[in-house]
Parts: C-alpha cells; sequence; structure tokens
C-alpha cells in the first residue's frame, strides 16, 4: 500500500544508504579508527546507527497514534559496542542496517495515509521542529535520513584521518 509519502522517505533513505556505502567502501581495515582522539571509531558510528542490541524499529512505530501521543525518550550520543558487534565485520553491520531498514519500510508500507499521521512525542525532536509532537514520516525520515547523514560526515572525516582516499558522497 505504498503511497507518495514513503515512496519519498524510500528514496531519500535509499540516497542516503548509498552515500553510507560509498564512504565505508574500502574502511573494513578502519573499523577501530577515529578521526581524533576520544571521538568514536567507524565501529562505533555504525554500532550507534544500528541502535541498541534488540531494538525492534517495528515495535516502536506501532507506538504512535492519532490521540494522545505516547512519550518516546533517546538518548543522544549513545553507542552500543557489544562483543557481538566487536566480533561483525564491515558487511555485517552494513547487513544489519538494511535489515532495519528493510524492516521499516516492510511496516510503513502496510500503513495508510491516514495512518501515517499517527505521531508521538519526541522531546529530541522539540529544537529541530519547533515541537516534540512528531509525525511518524518525519521520524523514520529523522533516523533514516537526517540522523544517517549527520553521521556519514562523521565517518567521511574518519575516512581521511584513515588515509584513505576521499569519496564524495551524493547530494540529497
Amino acid at each position: 500500500m505504498a503511497n507518495a509519502t514513503v515512496n519519498e522517505l524510500r528514496k531519500k533513505s535509499d540516497a542516503a544508504r548509498d552515500d553510507l556505502g560509498r564512504v565505508l567502501h574500502g574502511m573494513e581495515r578502519h573499523l577501530e579508527q577515529a578521526d581524533a582522539p576520544g571521538e568514536w571509531t567507524a565501529r562505533q558510528v555504525l554500532c550507534h546507527l544500528l541502535f541498541e542490541p534488540g531494538w525492534k524499529p517495528v515495535a516502536l512505530l506501532e507506538r504512535f497514534a492519532t490521540d494522545t501521543f505516547p512519550l518516546i525518550e533517546i538518548t543522544p550520543g549513545v553507542t552500543s559496542v557489544t562483543p557481538e558487534r566487536q566480533r561483525m565485520t564491515l558487511a555485517e553491520l552494513t547487513a544489519a542496517l538494511d535489515d532495519q531498514r528493510r524492516e521499516i519500510f516492510a511496516y510503513l508500507e502496510t500503513l495508510s495515509a491516514q495512518d501515517l499521521e499517527r505521531k508521538a512525542r519526541i522531546p529530541i525532536f522539540q529544537p529541530l521542529l519547533g515541537t516534540d509532537e512528531v509525525p511518524l514520516p518525519v521520524f523514520v525520515g529523522g533516523i533514516l535520513e537526517y540522523h544517517w547523514r549527520r553521521h556519514i560526515e562523521q565517518l567521511e572525516k574518519i575516512r581521511a584521518a584513515a588515509g584513505l582516499p576521499v569519496i564524495s558522497a551524493g547530494v540529497a
């Protein structure tokens, strides 16, 4: 039941994923690299994008409502590098991100235009939107496009610090 809103979200998310892939190309041996002391490594950035282990994106999206908006607290700056994630290759980390994206879009495609109007209260969005009442498509765009792009910039710095050639990301 994909509609124009979901199609546009997918287009922007696909572009961000393509840029992520370009920036990560050749970085397998540099997953533990940071761009400066005390900054996150490439592995930590990717684990951050995966959110905490066991995170179920659809379960979160199903909480959005049309009347009493649930409160969803997001703590910024958290990265969850578990022993399992520490052993993951670059291909495994990016596959896990792709799996999350597929799960999110498979869910969104089942929703009607009216369902896509559901909202949640998410305080971290207040400074960006001027409100904490966030519609489902805005949240998905926030995590799969805006959030990813901020960390793609971080990965570009890590890539440069590792001495790898600059690979220009596309412009969304």
